[in-house]
C-alpha cells in the first residue's frame, strides 16, 4: 500500500492548466456574484435568489477545489511555502466576495421564504440554508464594516492561528533514549508505547520543549480569543458560545443536558482512571503520561495492511456500501499514513466533493489506537459520500453531527473486537483501548470546554500569559478528571498542542466531540435492537445532517437530545465497559 495520498486527481501542480483555468474562473464568478447583488429587487425576489444560489453552487465547487489542493499539500508539509502562498492568495481573493455575501444575506432578512418556496424549486431545496442566512443577517455589521472585519482577520486571528501551527509542527524534540530529535506528533505518539520509561520520557520531553514556544503560542491564543470577545457584542451575540450554538444548529438546552449528564457521571470515569493507575502500580491516581498506556497481552504493533484488513472486516459487517468506501480509500491512495517532520499532527478527513472522494491524514505508528483512528476518519469519508446525494449547498453539516458516522464506525470496530475475543488478557487490551478513546471524548473534552470557557470569560483588556493558560488548564483538569489523575503529573500545556482552540471563527471546538461520541453510542444501541431497519434508515439520517437542526436529525431516529435521560443512558452504555474492565483486571490478576 502506498503510504502517501494522491492529489493529482485535483491538479498536477500549480502550473497545471486546469489550476490556472480554475483560478481564472473564480475571478469571473466573483464578478458575476458582485454584479448580481446590484440587481437585487424584492419584487423579483424569486429570480434574484435562484440566480445567486446557482452562482454560489459553482463558486463553492471551484474555490473548494483550489483550497483543498493547497491545504492538503500544506498539511503534509507546513514548510511548503508555495502551497501556503497560494492559500494566502485565495484568502485575499475571497475578500472580494464579502460585500456581495453581506448584501445578499441582508436582502433575505425580511422576505417570506416559506411563501417564496412555493414558487421556486431552488428556494424550496435550499429553504433551510436560506433561513439560516436570515438568522445571520441579524448579526451582521454594515457592509463596509463586514469587509473591514474580514480583511483584518487575515492579519489578526488567521495569522495567529498560522503561527501556532508552524511553531508546533516545526518543534524538534530530543527524547531521552532516542538518538535523533523527533517532531511533536511523533513524540506525542510515544504516549502509546509499551514501555513506561519511554512514555514518561516522552511526556517530560514534550513539556520541556513547550518552554521554547510557550510565550509565542500563548500570545497567539490570547489574541485570537480577545478578537472573538471584541466581535461578539458588536454582532449581537450573547457570547462566543451563543454564536457556536447557532453555527451548530443546536439549542443551549441540548448542550446543557449533555454537560449536566457528563458532570453527573464523571465519578464513574474517575473510577476507571484509578483502576488503571492501580493496575500500573500508581498509588495517587493515573499520571497523565500513562493515560494511553497499553494494557493486557495484546502487545501487537499493526502493519498498515493488517489495519486495512481489520477496518474492512468491520465495515463489511455493517453494510456493503461502507465496505466499498473503505476498500476504495485504501486502494486509491486516499490516505497519507505515516508521521514525519513538518507534517500536521493528529488526524483528519477532508472531502473532495467534486470527485466523490475524500483524503485522510493520519500519523500511524501501528498502535491499536491508530487502527481505531483509521476506522474513525474513514467514517467521516462515508458521511461525506452519502451527503453528495443532497443538493450542493445542502452538504455541509454542523460540528456536533460531524462525528456521527465516524463514532459509529469506531464503535463498530471496538464492539466487534470485544465480542470476538475470548482470551481475557487480550480482551483487556481491547476494552481498555476503547475506554481510552471514550474517556477522552467525555472527560478530557469536558476539561477543554471548561478551559476555553475560562479563557473567554477573561476581560478583553487583560492579556493572558503562558502561566495563566497553564493555570486555567490545570484547574479545568481538576474539575473534570478529579482524583482520577495524579496531581503531580497533569498536562498544563494541553492548550498549546491542540489546534482546535486557534480559530476565531470556530470557538468551542470541543463539546461537539462529546456530542458525537454519545450520540453515536445512542445510535449504536438502536442498531443492536434492529440492525436491518437501522441500516436502511442510517444513510437518510446522515443526509438529513445537511439541512436539519441537530434536534430534528436526532428526532428522525426517535431520539430527544434535549433530555438529560438520553445522555445518561449513552454514558451508562460506556460505563458497562468500565465494569467489564474492572472484571478483566481481576480475572487477569492485574489488581
Amino acid at each position: 500500500m502506498n503510504m502517501t495520498w494522491n492529489l493529482e486527481i485535483m491538479y498536477k501542480g500549480y502550473d497545471d492548466p486546469k489550476y490556472i483555468k480554475d483560478n481564472e474562473r473564480v475571478l469571473e464568478l466573483i464578478k458575476e456574484l458582485n454584479d448580481s447583488v446590484k440587481e437585487l429587487n424584492k419584487e423579483n425576489a424569486v429570480n434574484c435568489i435562484e440566480k445567486n444560489m446557482k452562482l454560489e453552487e459553482e463558486f463553492n465547487k471551484v474555490i473548494m477545489e483550489l483550497f483543498s489542493y493547497s491545504s492538503l499539500r500544506a498539511a503534509t508539509n507546513v514548510n511548503d511555502y508555495e502551497a501556503l502562498g497560494e492559500m494566502g492568495k485565495l484568502q485575499m481573493v475571497l475578500q472580494e466576495t464579502v460585500e456581495a455575501n453581506v448584501q445578499f444575506t441582508k436582502f433575505l432578512k425580511d422576505l417570506d421564504l416559506d411563501e417564496l418556496s412555493k414558487q421556486s424549486e431552488v428556494i424550496k431545496t435550499y429553504l433551510f440554508i436560506l433561513k439560516n442566512y436570515q438568522e445571520e443577517a441579524l448579526h451582521m455589521l454594515s457592509d463596509k464594516e463586514e469587509v473591514l472585519a474580514s480583511k483584518l482577520r487575515l492579519v489578526g486571528s488567521n495569522s495567529w492561528s498560522d503561527l501556532q501551527g508552524q511553531l508546533t509542527a516545526n518543534l524538534s524534540i530530543k527524547v531521552e533514549g532516542f538518538e535523533e530529535n523527533m517532531p511533536l506528533s511523533a513524540v506525542r505518539n510515544l504516549a502509546y508505547d509499551h514501555s513506561e520509561k519511554v512514555r514518561k520520557a516522552a511526556y517530560e520531553a514534550e513539556l520541556g520543549a513547550y518552554k521554547q514556544i510557550e510565550d509565542s503560542v500563548a500570545m497567539a491564543l490570547n489574541n485570537i480569543k480577545r478578537e472573538v470577545n471584541i466581535m461578539m457584542p458588536l454582532r449581537g451575540y450573547e457570547d462566543a458560545l451563543d454564536k457556536t450554538l447557532k453555527q451548530s444548529r443546536m439549542s443551549k438546552a441540548t448542550l446543557d443536558a449533555m454537560i449536566t449528564a457528563i458532570k453527573e457521571e464523571a465519578p464513574k470515569f474517575r473510577e476507571y482512571f484509578k483502576l488503571k493507575a492501580k493496575a500500573l502500580g500508581h498509588k495517587n491516581g493515573l499520571p497523565f503520561y500513562d493515560l494511553f498506556a497499553p494494557m493486557g497481552s495484546m502487545h501487537k504493533t499493526y502493519s498498515i495492511e493488517e489495519a486495512k484488513d481489520l477496518v474492512l472486516d468491520v465495515y463489511g459487517s455493517f453494510s456493503k456500501s461502507l465496505y466499498e468506501l473503505g476498500k476504495e480509500a485504501f486502494e486509491n491512495r486516499w490516505i497519507d499514513v505515516l508521521p514525519k517532520e513538518g507534517k500536521s499532527g493528529g488526524a483528519f478527513c477532508a472531502g473532495l466533493d467534486n470527485h466523490n472522494e475524500s483524503r485522510v491524514l493520519t500519523n500511524f505508528t501501528g498502535s491499536l489506537s491508530d487502527v481505531q483512528t483509521l476506522a474513525h476518519e474513514l467514517g467521516h469519508a462515508y458521511h461525506g459520500r452519502v451527503v453528495l446525494d443532497n443538493a450542493p449547498l445542502n452538504r455541509d453539516y454542523p460540528m456536533p453531527l460531524a462525528e456521527t458516522a465516524s463514532i459509529m464506525c469506531q464503535t463498530l470496530m471496538a464492539k466487534k473486537m470485544i465480542n470476538d475475543i475470548t482470551d481475557p488478557n487480550e480482551l483487556l487490551t481491547v476494552v481498555e483501548e476503547s475506554l481510552q478513546e471514550d474517556s477522552q471524548c467525555v472527560i478530557d473534552i469536558l476539561s477543554r470546554f471548561l478551559f476555553e470557557s475560562k479563557v473567554l470569560a477573561e476581560p478583553i483588556a487583560r492579556p493572558l500569559s503562558a502561566s495563566d493558560m497553564c493555570e486555567f488548564m490545570l484547574e479545568a483538569q481538576d474539575e473534570s478528571y478529579g482524583d482520577g489523575l495524579d496531581s503531580e503529573y497533569k498536562h498544563a500545556y494541553m492548550w498549546l498542542c491542540k489546534s482546535h482552540y486557534y480559530s476565531a471563527g470556530l470557538n468551542f471546538y470541543n463539546w461537539p466531540y462529546a456530542f458525537g461520541l454519545l450520540f453515536g453510542k445512542g445510535l449504536y444501541k438502536q442498531y443492536l435492537k434492529d440492525k436491518e431497519t437501522f441500516v436502511k434508515n442510517y444513510d437518510q439520517m446522515l443526509r438529513n445532517t445537511g439541512f436539519m437542526s441537530v434536534e430534528d436529525v436526532a428526532l428522525s431516529m426517535n431520539i430527544d437530545v434535549t433530555k438529560k435521560d438520553f445522555w445518561i443512558e449513552s454514558l451508562k452504555f460506556i460505563e458497562e465497559d468500565i465494569d467489564l474492565f474492572e472484571k478483566l483486571l481481576k480475572e487477569t490478576k492485574a489488581i
